[in-house]
């Protein structure tokens, strides 16, 4: 059995991580309660803007656009998302080894990353990001959102790639997240065949086209905004369920430890009483042979 003094500082040392993983519980709590409003604003832009585009379709015969076509597969754009920081229990493990699956099949990719934990993931495994965007995950802003934006558009116009998806962790709730892959370029159309032929019939000008081609960009900005903050939110709430966690069993060691310092206390002082006695008892003993 540990000595008392052993016994303390292991509780001195446990109370320590206790007021870190507690308040690291509160500031992920806090922060996703702030970002919250955004996931459901998000949502309510990219409807607008997706129906937008399906009026469009449905409303010419024949339509046609560049970013509908598709080109194949031969080059692939991936965008994964993750966390600058851990102790997010198995958020950053989970999207980090869905987004290492999809990609065995591509050969010939492009790599952007947010997030410090996904570049040094695929570094670890030979696979240099062409462009690492650092901060985003930790400010999921519109201004991020169309600078990423801008440049998968340089990329996907000049045709250097063929095909663009992002890999994000998307958030339904304070008790389910999990790794989602969509595409963003070409722009699928399995959700606009059941629009096409059943649009109003409403002019745009100067030609549903150069709409479209308006909208697009715009429709492609509110997913990745989408993304980030569907991101950063799961990534808070794995936090804050982790450190709640972490915090529960610190409650429950700090509840052992406690227990076995009494008893080791009650021990000594058994042990001091039998030494006072047993000392006591030799002088009377002494006593009584004098």
């Amino acid at each position: 059995m540990q000595n008392m003094n052993e016994i303390r500082q292991h509780i001195r040392a446990i109370e320590q991580t206790r007021k870190i993983t507690n308040a690291m519980d509160l500031v992920s709590s806090s922060r996703m309660k702030r970002v919250m409003p955004h996931v459901n604003y998000n949502r309510l832009y990219f409807s607008r803007v997706q129906a937008a585009m399906e009026d469009i379709i449905a409303s010419s015969q024949g339509f046609h656009h560049p970013y509908l076509d598709d080109r194949g597969d031969q080059s692939v754009t991936y965008i994964v998302i993750s966390g600058d920081k851990g102790m997010a229990g198995d958020y950053n493990s989970n999207i980090l080894n869905f987004a290492w699956e999809h990609m065995q099949g591509h050969p010939t990719r492009r790599l952007y990353t947010v997030g410090i934990t996904a570049t040094q993931f695929f570094s670890a495994r030979g696979i240099e990001p062409e462009k690492q965007i650092i901060g985003a995950s930790q400010d999921p802003s519109l201004y991020n959102a169309r600078h990423m934006t801008q440049d998968i558009f340089r990329l996907y116009d000049a045709g250097q790639t063929d095909r663009v998806y992002v890999i994000y962790t998307a958030f339904f709730g304070t008790a389910k997240w999990y790794p989602v892959i969509h595409q963003l370029l070409p722009i699928p159309m399995a959700g606009y065949e059941q629009a096409a032929g059943s649009g109003t019939q409403m002019i745009y000008h100067p030609s549903p086209e150069e709409v479209f081609h308006l909208l697009v960009p715009q429709y492609t900005i509110g997913i990745l905004f989408g993304a980030l903050v569907q991101a950063y939110a799961s990534e808070h709430c794995a936090r804050m369920h982790a450190m709640q966690s972490a915090t529960q069993n610190a409650d429950e060691m700090l509840k052992k430890l406690h227990t076995q310092f009494n008893i080791a206390r009650q021990a000594a002082i058994t042990q001091e009483i039998s030494e006072i006695a047993g000392a006591a008892q030799a002088l009377r003993a002494l006593e009584d042979a004098l």
